[in-house]
């Protein structure tokens, strides 16, 4: 990697110049964001209390238990992306500062949303299914769904204009775009998409499921479980490789931000729209069904 003009001597940045195209401080917003992702952890960590420690209803375990994988992951993202915010509101460096919050908008992004349908799972594990609930919160896990990879698609571009100080070319804004309408309608599709029907029952049946429960069964405990067990697995992953991208940022030395190559900074613009993506788009998969 090969940076040109590189001072001599270190001069603080903190993005309130409003020069060379930055036109937004990460660093002023940082310790806000902290403190909201802070107190979303908090609500994570009450229901994971919460499905822990309280006795199900008859035949709510498997729900709840579909919850707890999906919180773990988000308790822990949320704690670290409030963690990286705190690092970017002591920051003097603009651009760093800006990458920095690159990683942990899309960790919050993506959590977000898997709160809100690891809670969805929470209503037929304490029979809270009864006016309608669940089909409420998969109308609510749509929207969120919707406007968290908008949230990603939007950051992914204001980050090019923002780093390259440039026009980005227009390929480039087209692919972004391209990209995040396209994580959009796969959202939607899989949103409205119904479920295959059940197959035959086996011979014996699970223990006790009769032949006329099997159906659901089949589609809660075996289907909906096995793709919540990929989006829990999917945030865990991409959730991680994001915490440590931005820890690395953090510990990049100054000198380095001076001027970034187009090639690097299209590629993270590019990670953190797609890894997004591919999370948000499990996690709607894994939603309840009414």
């Amino acid at each position: 990697m090969t940076f040109l003009g590189e001072p001599t001597t270190f001069t603080p940045d903190t993005c309130l110049s409003g020069t060379d195209g930055i036109d937004w401080s990460s660093i002023a917003s940082a310790e806000a964001m902290s403190a909201f992702c802070g107190i979303m952890a908090g609500f994570v960590f009450a229901g994971l209390v919460t499905v822990i420690g309280q006795k199900n209803p008859a035949g709510g375990d498997g729900h709840a238990s579909r919850g707890l994988k999906l919180f773990l992951p988000c308790f822990i993202g949320l704690a670290t992306a409030s963690y990286l915010y705190a690092l970017t509101s002591g920051e003097l460096v603009c651009i760093r500062a800006i990458t920095e919050q690159l990683f942990s908008g899309a960790i919050l992004a993506t959590d977000a949303l898997i709160v809100i349908v690891a809670l969805a799972w929470l209503l037929p594990a304490y029979d809270r299914n009864k006016h309608g609930e669940v089909r409420f919160f998969r109308g609510l896990i749509q929207v969120a769904a919707q406007f968290s990879m908008l949230m990603v698609m939007v950051s992914a571009d204001a980050y090019n204009n923002s780093v390259l100080q440039q026009p980005v070319a227009d390929w480039v804004t087209a692919l972004v775009y391209g990209g995040g309408v396209a994580f959009m309608a796969a959202i939607l599709f899989f949103w409205w998409k119904p479920l295959p029907p059940a197959p035959p029952p086996p011979a014996p049946l699970p223990s006790g499921v009769t032949a006329a429960e099997w159906p659901a069964h089949w589609r809660d405990e075996i289907h909906l479980n096995r793709r919540v067990q990929v989006a829990a697995r999917n945030a865990v992953a991409v959730g991680g490789l994001l915490a440590v991208a931005g820890g690395c940022v953090v510990g990049v030395a100054w000198n380095h931000w001076t001027s970034m190559p187009a090639w690097l900074v299209y590629t993270l613009a590019g990670v953190t729209l797609v890894l997004p993506g591919l999370v948000i788009t499990t996690a709607v998969r894994c939603a309840p069904r009414a």
